[in-house]
């Protein structure tokens, strides 16, 4: 699964989960491109989301399908799996892989603090 993505993955997954929670799952390279635009001072060619949401697929994290000429994508997983996946991640790798061990150095951290990360 995926624990890394860059900043364009992270804007298409969670525009995707969006439309999936509000019962859209039906959604094109120009659904996300459109609300991509609309809601971003970065502006992104067409062609750029279209490469990165065929990676997206190429890396398992979404689903791809054709009906007639047109692809349509769904996510994989759930905003929650990739979240728990890379918590596990992170605990693997710092943490003897003990998520309560995790847990507890999460609860000292000051949400102050976070949003200088």
């Amino acid at each position: 699964m995926l624990s890394k993505h860059g900043t364009l993955e992270s804007a298409i997954l969670s525009t995707l989960w969006d439309l999936e929670n509000n019962g859209v799952m039906t959604n094109t390279v120009k659904d996300v491109y459109e609300i991509l635009a609309k809601n971003s001072t970065d502006k992104r060619a067409y062609t750029t989301i279209k490469t990165v949401m065929d990676r997206l697929f190429e890396k398992n994290i979404l689903l791809r399908y054709k009906q007639g000429k047109k692809f349509f994508y769904r996510t994989a997983y759930s905003n929650n799996e990739i979240v728990i996946n890379s918590l596990q991640e992170i605990a693997n790798r710092y943490c003897n892989g003990s998520l309560s061990k995790l847990s507890k150095i999460l609860e000292t951290i000051d949400n102050d603090r976070l949003i200088g990360v």
